[in-house]
Parts: C-alpha cells; sequence; structure tokens
C-alpha cells in the first residue's frame, strides 16, 4: 500500500510540475499574453496609471483556472480589454508569499481568499482604482461572459445600472 501511496504521490507532483507553466504570470505586456502583476507592484502603478483591479483567485492544480486560462485568458480581445483597462492581477489561494494589500499591510494569498470568503478558484474580484471591492464572479466563466462583467466595470456602468440590465444592451 505505501508503494501505490508513494507512485500517487509523485505523479501529483509531476501534474503540478506540469501545469505550472500554463498558469504563470506572463513576462511582457507585448508578448500577446495578459501581462499579470502581482499585487504590490499593481498597487505601485496604479499611482501613475490609474486603473480598475482584476484579483484573479487560481491555484497550479485547479483544472478550471487551467481552462479558464485556455478558454479565455488566451483570446485576443480578452488579453487586449484587461491590458488596457485592469491591473490584472493573480493570487495563488495557497500562496505564502507576503504581499502588499490596499490597506497598506502585508498578507498572503491565502489569506486574502479567507478574507473574501472565497470557496475556491477560480474566482475574479473587481476593484475600483481607490481599492473598493466592485464585483465578485465565482468559479469559471466563459470569454463573452468575463467581457461583459469587464466591461460593465471599467465603463463605471456598475454605478447607474445592474449587470442584468446593462447586459441587454450588449
Amino acid at each position: 500500500m505505501t508503494k501505490q501511496k508513494n507512485i500517487l504521490i509523485v505523479l501529483i507532483i509531476l501534474l503540478s510540475a506540469l501545469t505550472i507553466p500554463l498558469i504563470s504570470p506572463a513576462p511582457a505586456f507585448a508578448s500577446g499574453r495578459i501581462y499579470w502583476e502581482d499585487l504590490t507592484a499593481a498597487i505601485k502603478h496604479n499611482k501613475t496609471h490609474k486603473k480598475f483591479f482584476l484579483l484573479d483567485f487560481y491555484s497550479a492544480t485547479c483544472i478550471y483556472c487551467q481552462l479558464m486560462d485556455k478558454n479565455v485568458y488566451s483570446k485576443k480581445d480578452v488579453i487586449n480589454y484587461l491590458n488596457s483597462h485592469f491591473h490584472p492581477v493573480r493570487v495563488n489561494i495557497y500562496g505564502t508569499k507576503r504581499i502588499l494589500y490596499f490597506d497598506g499591510k502585508h498578507t498572503t494569498g491565502a489569506k486574502l481568499m479567507l478574507k473574501f470568503h472565497i470557496i475556491g478558484p477560480p474566482t475574479e474580484i473587481f476593484f475600483s482604482p481607490a481599492y473598493k471591492k466592485i464585483f465578485v464572479l465565482p468559479g469559471y466563466w466563459g470569454q463573452k461572459d468575463l467581457l461583459l462583467v469587464a466591461r460593465w466595470v471599467a465603463t463605471g456602468k456598475y454605478k447607474v445600472e445592474s449587470l442584468r440590465k446593462f447586459s441587454k444592451s450588449q
């Protein structure tokens, strides 16, 4: 039984290692990929480039996170829209690395997951340039739906009409 258990553990580690490159942050804005920032850098960049924030709570082993990368975050219209209107930030829900939060205090991805009562990844949370939470989008969402919410937020329509009403005008 222990030999089978050891083989299973090795397989899990190998599969995890293979999935990490699929969801690691893109190194450059011009690479045709979303320019994922860490939260500390995004807060710093927001001082000179005021944009909304999109916090993507993910896990390297989450199949739906990988599907979001493959089916949504790899699409040109999503890439262009998010890079233009948002500070896209990846937050590892199991992360223990210290990151600066909006309130000026350091925290971890795992603690942020608890703070926002996130049950599991993927979960997207949209924030204003002034760090006010606007909308939570839990679970896997397709390209069209994610862009709908992103446009609703980035155009400021969230202040004057419901997402349902906004969606009918799109």
